[in-house]
């Protein structure tokens, strides 16, 4: 029997990031523990976490794993933030209505950072961190909590950026 993967996925929702939560949730050796979420593609972390809740909804794992708010600015307060819309749409996840989405009730309390500090101290050594958006959280995380970073198992980044050119 293979060894279930215990995973976090850091997010800004958008729809690359959509495809990449259903494809962790089909995986039978994967077990998703939270979902926090940070600003990136959008630019309101509540509705990063209400994109996620709809992700989860339609994966029948609403509920079931708890999504936490993250950061709601970058680390350097970029004024000329870079405008994602057209490739994810104004929401973050492609525009389309969902008359029943899940509302903010389902959105954990606990700020997303804390939870992250607390997983990997819950799980030292036992959590994969994939981060597919900003990497503010877990820099605040590391920040916060000087063990973080020694107590992840490991980090698979989605990295890129959208200009070919440094900041």
């Amino acid at each position: 029997m293979t060894e279930k993967t215990l995973m976090v996925v850091d997010c800004d929702a958008g729809i690359d990031d959509a495809q990449a939560i259903m494809m962790a949730l089909a995986q039978p050796h994967i077990e998703v523990l939270a979902i926090t979420c940070v600003v990136g593609n959008q630019h309101d972390v509540r509705q990063i976490c209400r994109n996620v809740l709809r992700i989860l909804k339609v994966c029948g794992k609403l509920d079931k794993i708890p999504v936490y708010k993250g950061a709601e600015t970058t680390l350097l307060h970029r004024t000329n933030a870079i405008d994602s819309s057209h490739f994810h749409g104004v929401d973050g996840l492609g525009d389309k209505p969902d008359p029943e989405a899940p509302d903010d009730s389902h959105i954990d309390s606990k700020n997303g950072i804390l939870a992250l500090i607390d997983l990997v101290k819950n799980h030292p050594g036992e959590i994969t961190v994939v981060a597919l958006g900003p990497l503010t959280n877990l820099a605040l995380a590391a920040r916060v909590d000087s063990d973080f970073s020694k107590n992840i198992k490991e980090v698979s980044i989605m990295g890129g950026n959208t200009e070919s050119k440094s900041i």
